[in-house]
């Protein structure tokens, strides 16, 4: 029941804010990589912290892309 296919949702949004999603984590952690290298403390230090921004971005993302691609097709 949780994995029903949904007919509503825009597929190129949500590839949109995946792909955003991803770039926003792989940089962030390639940063938080670089700086615990050189400063021996990270940028971020909590994980959870980049969880819930890849999450914001990820859903402001998709209602972003949703809004420009169906103002697109009208």
């Amino acid at each position: 029941m949780f994995f029903k296919k949904d007919e509503t949702i825009n597929k190129e949004s949500v590839d949109t804010a995946v792909f955003g999603t991803f770039m926003f984590w792989g940089c962030t952690l390639l940063i938080n990589a670089l700086f615990e290298v050189i400063d021996d403390k990270p940028l971020i230090g909590d994980s959870i912290v980049i969880l819930s921004a890849g999450l914001i971005i990820f859903y402001a993302t998709e209602k972003i892309a949703d809004y420009f691609n169906k103002r697109k097709r009208s």
